[in-house]
């Protein structure tokens, strides 16, 4: 249920985006409703969620307060879908949050723009803030099942035991990390395997154990380094990898393309052109931690474009990205603004 609700939720977003990045309150009943329903809350049952309710001495009132046995178990701020509610001022969302819970005493909070969810806990001596997020899930670009496997976490079945989830999810990174950082017991395990699949289908040639666990470290370094780099995937406009465009179709408008890079500015350009493409639609992501379009240079966490290109409109779009990518992040674009992606033909 929460899957289907989690794509239901997605697809909405793309089709209204505007909609919910102005107005919280279409954010709370299409988006945060929906999803606390799937996690096991009753929305309509002041007994499971009582929204907006004043705490003691003025210190301000959640959107949220979910209740399980009559007690309160964990607050929830909305905000819009342009809010950033990463941001590290001292009237930062995530601050003024800390301090309702931190006045009723409430261990664990959620802070929401609809997409970006925010798990922290409210107090813990001698830490930020930043420092007390516990996990935090985009469902635009984190996969389907890292998303609902944190979600889950404050679910009405599983909030008595939240602790223990939340070690789990802890102890699953930690374990993630030590292999990454040290990937010989990730090379230990899939030689066999691999040596197997060798000999079964091409038993004529014959393979040294070193030469196999070599091809294989580097091949798991190179998807470390490449793990931020993923391409959004999408299933219906994949392309080969050695296709050499010189011109793309936009709904009927061609555009000579010297450089497979131009798919994609030509794309933004048309958008631009159509009333689509503006300032208040940025940051654009693309993957976990990088942004297609920006007002600035600049990916999520601040890292400078690595092949920046400026649009007609001020703008800022990556292009650091394979033919394929080019392609697909237009498909992508298109699709952010209510376009179907096959609109899109490469020639």
């Amino acid at each position: 249920m929460l899957k289907g609700t989690v794509e239901n939720i997605l697809e909405k977003i793309k089709k209204h985006r505007s909609l919910y990045e102005q107005n919280e309150m279409a954010v709370r009943e299409q988006v945060i409703n929906p999803l606390l329903r799937s996690l096991g809350w009753d929305t309509e049952n002041p007994e499971d969620v009582q929204p907006n309710i004043s705490i003691d001495e003025g210190k301000g009132i959640p959107d949220y307060v979910l209740i399980k046995n009559d007690k309160k178990v964990i607050f929830i701020e909305a905000k819009n879908l342009s809010t950033d509610i990463e941001e590290k001022s001292d009237i930062s969302p995530l601050k003024q949050l800390a301090r309702y819970c931190f006045s009723e005493g409430m261990k664990y909070s959620v802070l929401t723009n609809g997409v970006i969810w925010i798990l922290f806990r409210s107090f813990e001596e001698g830490t930020t803030v930043s420092e007390r997020i516990v996990w935090k899930t985009d469902m635009e670009s984190d996969g389907l099942t890292a998303v609902i496997r944190k979600l889950n976490t404050i679910s009405k079945e599983s909030i008595e035991n939240i602790e223990n989830l939340i070690n789990k999810l802890k102890i699953l990174d930690e374990v993630w990390k030590s292999l990454i950082e040290e990937p010989e017991e990730i090379i230990k395990g899939l030689t066999p395997v691999f040596s197997k699949i060798i000999i079964e289908g091409y038993p004529d040639f014959k393979f040294e154990t070193m030469m196999i666990e070599d091809f294989l470290r580097e091949r798991i370094k190179e998807g470390i380094l490449s793990a931020e780099e993923i391409e959004p995937e999408h299933t219906n406009t994949q392309v080969e990898e050695n296709i050499n465009p010189k011109s793309i179709k936009i709904n009927g408008n061609y555009f000579e393309v010297r450089k497979s890079l131009e798919i994609l500015t030509n794309t933004a350009e048309w958008l631009i052109k159509k009333g689509k493409l503006t300032r208040k639609e940025c940051p654009i992501p693309t993957g976990r931690k990088r942004n297609l379009i920006n007002t600035e240079p600049k990916h999520r966490y601040k890292d400078n474009f690595r092949a920046p290109k400026k649009l007609s409109n001020g703008l800022f779009i990556e292009t650091h990205f394979s033919t394929a990518g080019c392609i697909n992040n237009s498909r992508m674009l298109l699709e952010k603004f209510g376009y179907k992606g096959n609109i899109l033909e490469v020639h």
